[in-house]
C-alpha cells in the first residue's frame, strides 16, 4: 500500500512520468506576506497542478425534494443562481460553472435517503437516488462522467472534466445486506456511509445519545460487514458513527477509512465531530478526515467564517498530521456556510488563506485538496487486490436483531413448507 501511495504522490504532485517536471512548475511555499490576489493566483495554480476532491454533496437529494427527481427542467450546466428553485434556496450551492470556477476536480455525490425509510422501502428510494445521479451525470457528458477509480479521477483531470463519483450516505440504506452492498459497488458506489441519524442494526450512530456506558459499536454482522466492504474495494466512511463504532471499524478493517465529512470536536463539542483520540487512530490506521463546512460543526453556533475552517483544518493535521486531512464540505446539505465559503466556486480563497500560513507549503496544500484522498482510495483497492481469491460473504443478520423492528417483510420458509410453485 505505501508503494501505491507513494506512486500517487509522485504522479500528481508535479513529476510526471520519466522524470520530466510540469512546465513552470510553482515554488515550494509562497510568503504568507504575500497580497491576497497573489495568493489567490497561486491556489489556483496549485489546483490546476493537482485534483481538488470534495468527499460529500447533497445535491441529488434536493433533486428529489425539489424536482421529484424529475430531470427535464434541470441542467447541472446551467447557473443555478439565476434558475428557480434554486436561486432562492439556502440549500443550494452547486452548478457546474460555480464547481469549474472553484477548481474542483472530483465530486462525491451522496446517495441519500432519510433514515424514517428504514424497515421500509429504502432500497428502491435509494435506487432511485443512484438512478437520478446517472441521469443528472449523462446529460452534461462534455463536462462530468462517472468515475469508479484512482486512474479514473486522474484521466478526467487532465482532460478538465468532472470526475463524478457516488457515496451512499447512511448504512440504514442497505437494509443490512451483504448482497445489496454488492449490487451498489457493481452500480459504481465506492463509499458508504455506515450510519445517519439513526442506528442501524448492526451500527451504532454518533447522534442519538449513545454514551461509552452503553454503547455498542458494530455487531458481529457489522464487523462481517466491514470485511466485505475491504474485500470489495468499498471505502468505509464513518462519518456520523459514534465513538464505539469507528474503534470497532478501525479493529476490525484491513483497509484505510475515511470520515467524508465531519469536524473537531475539541474546537465545537458535539457527538457529531471528531474527538482527538480518533483523530490520532485514523493516522495510525493511514485513513483521513474530510472536513465539513457546515456552521454548526464549526462552531456549534448558526455563524461561521473562513476562519473557523481553517481552525478545524488546523487542528486535524496537528492531531493526525498533513496526511490525513481533506474536505467534505457538504454543500447543499446545509443551509448554513461560512462567510467566505458560500458555495463550490470559493474553494480558491480557502487555499489563499491557507497560504498565510507559513506551515503550509504548496505540497501540504496538494494533499489536503485531494492527494490524501487518493491515496486511501488506491489502498482500499490494493486490499482488494490482495483479497481476490476470498469468496463473497454469505453471512446474513440474525433474525433476532431485525425481527421485532422489521415485521412487515417476506419472510422465507422451507421448501416443504411452501405451497408449489407451478
Amino acid at each position: 500500500m505505501l508503494l501505491v501511495a507513494l506512486t500517487w504522490v509522485a504522479m500528481l504532485s508535479g513529476v510526471m512520468e520519466g522524470g520530466q517536471t510540469l512546465a513552470n512548475p510553482l515554488p515550494a511555499r509562497v510568503s504568507p506576506k504575500a497580497s491576497f490576489q497573489e495568493r489567490l493566483e497561486a491556489a489556483r495554480a496549485l489546483l490546476k497542478e493537482s485534483p481538488l476532491i470534495d468527499g460529500h454533496n447533497d445535491l441529488p437529494w434536493n433533486l428529489r425534494m425539489f424536482l421529484h427527481n424529475k430531470l427535464h427542467s434541470f441542467n447541472l450546466s446551467a447557473d443555478l443562481t439565476e434558475e428557480k428553485p434554486w436561486r432562492k434556496s439556502p440549500f443550494s450551492h452547486t452548478d457546474l460553472p460555480r464547481l469549474r470556477q472553484g477548481h474542483v476536480a472530483a465530486q462525491f455525490w451522496s446517495v441519500y435517503v432519510p433514515c424514517e425509510t428504514q424497515f421500509l422501502n429504502t432500497v428502491q428510494l435509494l435506487m432511485e437516488q443512484v438512478d437520478v445521479i446517472k441521469r443528472m451525470i449523462a446529460a452534461s457528458p462534455h463536462e462530468t462522467t462517472l468515475v469508479t477509480s484512482p486512474a479514473g479521477i486522474e484521466r478526467e483531470f487532465k482532460r478538465g472534466r468532472l470526475a463524478s463519483l457516488l457515496g451512499v450516505e447512511g448504512g440504514h440504506s442497505i437494509a443490512s445486506s451483504m448482497g445489496v452492498v454488492r449490487a451498489l459497488y457493481d452500480l459504481g458506489v465506492r463509499y458508504v456511509t455506515l450510519t445517519h441519524k439513526c442506528h442501524t442494526p448492526w451500527a451504532e450512530c454518533s447522534e442519538m445519545g449513545g454514551t461509552a456506558a452503553n454503547a455498542r459499536g458494530l455487531t458481529p454482522f457489522g464487523k462481517d460487514l466491514i470485511k466485505e466492504m475491504n474485500r470489495l474495494g468499498m471505502m468505509i466512511d464513518v462519518s456520523h458513527s459514534s465513538s464505539s463504532t469507528v474503534h470497532d471499524v478501525l479493529s476490525t478493517t484491513r483497509a484505510p477509512i475515511i470520515f467524508s465529512h465531519s469536524a473537531a470536536k475539541a474546537i465545537c463539542d458535539i457527538e457529531r465531530n471528531v474527538p482527538d483520540d480518533l483523530l490520532n487512530s485514523v493516522a495510525s490506521n493511514g485513513g483521513v478526515v474530510m472536513l465539513s463546512f457546515y456552521n454548526d460543526f464549526l462552531t456549534c453556533k448558526t455563524k461561521a467564517t473562513i476562519t473557523d475552517v481553517v481552525a478545524h483544518i488546523n487542528h486535524i493535521r496537528s492531531m493526525a498530521g498533513v496526511d490525513h486531512v481533506g474536505i467534505g464540505a457538504g454543500y447543499d446539505g446545509i443551509n448554513r456556510t461560512p462567510v467566505g465559503l458560500e458555495d463550490v466556486s470559493k474553494y480558491p480563497d480557502l487555499f489563499a488563506e491557507l497560504l498565510r500560513d507559513p506551515a503550509w507549503s504548496i505540497q501540504d496544500l496538494k494533499k489536503l485538496a485531494g492527494l490524501n484522498l487518493l491515496r486511501v482510495f488506491s489502498a482500499v483497492q490494493q486490499v482488494r487486490d490482495e483479497l481476490e481469491s476470498e469468496q463473497p460473504s454469505e453471512e446474513i443478520i440474525p433474525i433476532h436483531d431485525i425481527d421485532s423492528q422489521w415485521p412487515c417483510r417476506y419472510k422465507f420458509a422451507s421448501l416443504e413448507d411452501t405451497a408449489a410453485r407451478t
